[in-house]
């Protein structure tokens, strides 16, 4: 018997896998986006720069959560309008030091000042927490009154390097979410040795939020709910234009509900992850975030104009067996007829809306039922 090497064995255990889960359905599109032909498309070139280097500096972890944090309140609020999933933002992430190794809690607490509470990473520029004067490093202690409550220390980790809990963070933001909900929140913040009470009414946004995730990979996810990217990606990106765009895909799978849509098809992400899709449903799936995605960006004030090149030169993703994305060339050539579109669009003075797929059920297409954005928009 010929000798089978370790790789052969996991690609054949992928394509099997494949092949079973192909009777399970394929996700119709919901959206009518190009269809562009790969052999008609321009060859891709060669990555503009290296992947994978990124500022592993506390200060470059905080710049990477700034630039997601004010591109991402963007495009949730401009797009309200095209989303079913609708909750009151105010443009904060959290942090706490408990969601650092134990090796770099003790040098966060020396730079940043702040403790295992839910303290303000990051401040969206021109949001309802910027304007009411909120800070990155204050101290969360109280919503509406009520005080947030704390747990005790995590034990010493030993050996074990990772975080040890996101709790503060998320009974703070759930304990925001709920008081937001009935309108305006009054949060009390610890800065420096002064407490401070402020007052924030917030905004209608899609209920979605983006979060850096530090790594090496230029990877981004979504999971119906949040978007991940990490912050080689976010470093990759040379400008907040080309940020958006990553963002702007991201949270078109959410907008369109791509998770649970996959979900009821048969999705086996216990078993393969992303491969336990079938290949024509993530396909559908990428090409339809990038159609709708370039929308959310543009309807958000950004320039699309360079987005086909940054798909031209992007990277290949790694291990990406040629199932789940299409090819560069194929990628940037159907990005650019989306943005001409758009551009016709606006010459015509028409709505930003995507073109519905024929035959599409209506609710699962993105809706237009609000003014769009008086964000400022360029070609």
């Amino acid at each position: 018997m010929p000798h089978t090497r370790p790789a052969e064995l996991v690609r054949a255990a992928i394509l099997t896998s494949l092949l079973s889960v192909a009777a399970c359905g394929t996700i119709a599109p919901q959206v009518a986006y190009p269809n562009v032909a790969s052999s008609a498309a321009p060859a891709a070139a060669p990555p503009a720069q290296p992947p994978g280097q990124w500022d592993r500096t506390l200060a470059g972890l905080r710049r990477s959560d700034q630039r997601v944090a004010d591109v991402a309140w963007r495009i949730v609020t401009a797009n309200a309008a095209l989303c079913t999933d609708l909750k009151p933002q105010i443009g904060l992430v959290l942090q706490s030091t408990l969601e650092y190794s134990p090796r770099l809690r003790p040098l966060v607490i020396q730079a940043l000042h702040i403790d295992d509470r839910a303290a303000i990473e990051a401040v969206a520029a021109g949001s309802p927490a910027a304007q009411a004067g909120l800070r990155r490093d204050d101290i969360l202690l109280a919503v509406n009154g009520e005080p947030l409550t704390t747990a005790a220390p995590p034990a010493p980790a030993g050996a074990d390097d990772r975080p040890a809990t996101r709790a503060p963070v998320d009974r703070a933001e759930a304990a925001i979410d709920a008081a937001l909900a009935k309108g305006p929140v009054r949060l009390s913040v610890q800065r420096g040795g002064e407490e401070i009470d402020v007052t924030v009414a917030p905004r209608t946004g899609c209920a979605y939020d983006a979060q850096v995730l530090p790594g090496s990979d230029l990877n981004a996810s979504a999971d119906g709910r949040h978007v991940f990217v990490s912050a080689a990606l976010v470093d990759y990106a040379s400008s907040d234009n080309i940020l958006a765009v990553v963002l702007g895909h991201e949270f078109a799978h959410d907008v369109l509900h791509h998770h649970r849509r996959e979900d009821e098809k048969g999705f086996a992400r216990s078993v393969l992850g992303e491969f336990g899709s079938t290949p024509a449903s993530h396909m559908v799936a990428e090409k339809e975030a990038d159609y709708v995605g370039l929308y959310l960006t543009a309807r958000a004030g950004y320039d699309i104009s360079d987005a086909p090149e940054f798909h031209r030169h992007f990277p290949a993703v790694a291990g990406d067996l040629g199932f789940s994305h299409p090819g560069n060339a194929e990628r940037a050539a159907a990005v650019a007829a989306t943005r001409d579109e758009i551009v016709a669009k606006r010459q015509r003075g028409e709505p930003l809306i995507p073109n519905p797929a024929s035959g599409a059920p209506e609710s699962n297409q993105p809706q237009s039922n609000q003014p769009q954005s008086n964000q400022p928009q360029t070609n």
